[in-house]
């Protein structure tokens, strides 16, 4: 039975599905992948993600949610309860915390993100950028740079928003994003497609995003497609665990992870499809980076017709989807300060939070290149590790009638293939994602 201090389950799988879809589409990388599919090889480079995907980042959620099924609490307390099932050391429960710390790294980057977004949104919006040139759209951009207290306000109020959703709990929070903003943002990139398909010519993203040009396929895109991949779906950041103690009980997990996949894919596709039709129609070509998506993007959409309208409606989109990622990355932080230190929800939103700001605080006024460190230490080092820790545990460690006990709705031929996978797939690639961080 479930502990009564944790909030009722949802009623239904989709909730879970839509949510976790959320972070999964927060984390998407609008700045690398566009890039990234069309400077290796095309459509090679989009299955060895896809294949990415599918044997690290699905496993690892999978396990996640159900280690939270099974603990029901919060990720610390799931963890203790999962090693006194495995008969191994409760300090395991650590990996919980370093799993909370995580998400609150990222749910930080995302709050400046979505901070962004509404700026640029509203930017393009009010015409502000109206015909501008490339040079005039990066002085805006470099001035931003320059705006420490305007980033920080924006970002202050960002995490005023996201930490009121925060405490209205797993339910009205979430739900409210599932039901709500999922769709609105789904409909919003629709449209904004339908205008890419009036006012741009497909051909060239065709050949970009779309090819089978296996000579510009190199031995590092295995190790890109990797670390894309083990970004997305919030694997490794024990959101998994928060939202499956909180889920109803004996759900299809394996499933319900795939489709959040295959979500996730969907959009991916359809905003590389919309970055690189707006940036082919003005003659600029992709590339890597923040400059890209706020120089380059703003630029194209200021110079199309209509494009204030449709640019404004896709900068705000990507703003939703990053503040939306930023209540469920923090989720797990919020339910271990609120059941393990005893401050309640509203208590545990609110340090949350609060320790999200004082991270965006310290890279603007402090140390301007401490979220570039803060990144290449997450990608490089942190969320390897904590895949590779995920699956020793789950993988040799959880007796597997227990974990049986979990899946029993999944058919057992997929049940085998996500513990073979778990055991031996995921910890070798895991392994070798450290060790290229050190070359």
């Amino acid at each position: 039975m479930l502990d009564d201090n944790v909030p009722q389950p949802w009623r239904a799988r989709t909730t879970l599905v839509l949510t976790l879809t959320l972070v999964a589409v927060g984390l998407g990388n609008l700045q690398r992948l566009p890039y990234l599919i069309g400077e290796y090889g095309g459509g090679a480079f989009f299955l060895a993600y896809a294949a990415s995907v599918l044997l690290l980042s699905v496993p690892i959620l999978i396990a996640e949610v159900v280690l939270g099924s099974l603990g029901r609490g919060s990720p610390g307390l799931a963890m203790h309860w999962a090693a006194s099932a495995a008969n191994v050391d409760s300090r395991w429960r650590y990996l919980a915390l370093l799993q909370a710390l995580l998400g609150l790294i990222l749910a930080a980057m995302a709050t400046l993100m979505a901070a962004w977004c509404f700026r640029w949104a509203a930017l393009i919006f009010g015409g502000d950028l109206a015909a501008a040139s490339a040079i005039d759209v990066s002085e805006v951009y470099i001035e931003y740079l320059g705006d420490g207290p305007g980033q920080f306000l924006a970002a202050l109020a960002m995490a005023a928003v996201t930490g009121s959703l925060s405490a209205l709990g797993i339910r009205l929070g979430m739900g409210f994003l599932a039901w709500a903003v999922l769709p609105v943002v789904a409909i919003t990139l629709l449209g904004v497609l339908d205008f890419i398909l009036l006012y741009t010519d497909l051909r060239s993203v065709s050949e970009f995003l779309f090819a089978r040009d296996l000579s510009a396929w190199r031995l590092d895109a295995v190790w890109v497609a990797l670390s894309s991949a083990g970004l997305t779906l919030g694997a490794g950041l024990g959101v998994g665990m928060a939202l499956g103690a909180q889920a109803p009980p004996g759900l299809p997990w394996a499933r319900s992870i795939l489709a959040v996949a295959v979500l996730d894919t969907a959009f991916m596709v359809t905003t590389a499809i919309i970055v690189c039709a707006v940036l082919f129609e003005v003659n600029v070509a992709p590339a890597e980076g923040l400059a890209t998506v706020f120089i380059g993007l703003a630029y194209a959409f200021a110079n199309l017709p209509l494009g204030e309208t449709y640019g404004a409606l896709f900068y705000f989109s990507m703003a939703c989807v990053a503040a939306s990622a930023t209540v469920v990355l923090i989720e797990p932080l919020v339910l271990m300060i609120g059941r393990e230190w005893g401050t309640g929800r509203l208590g545990g939103a609110i340090l949350a939070h609060t320790l999200i700001v004082l991270i965006v605080a310290m890279c603007l006024f402090f140390d301007t290149t401490l979220l570039t460190h803060l990144a290449t230490l997450t990608v490089d080092w942190l969320i390897p590790a904590s895949l590779l820790a995920t699956s020793l545990f789950v993988g040799w460690l959880m007796p597997r009638p227990v974990l049986r006990g979990e899946l029993y709705r999944e058919p057992l031929w997929l049940f085998w293939l996500w513990w073979g996978a778990l055991r031996w797939l995921v910890p070798p690639v895991c392994v070798a994602w450290l060790m290229k961080g050190l070359l």
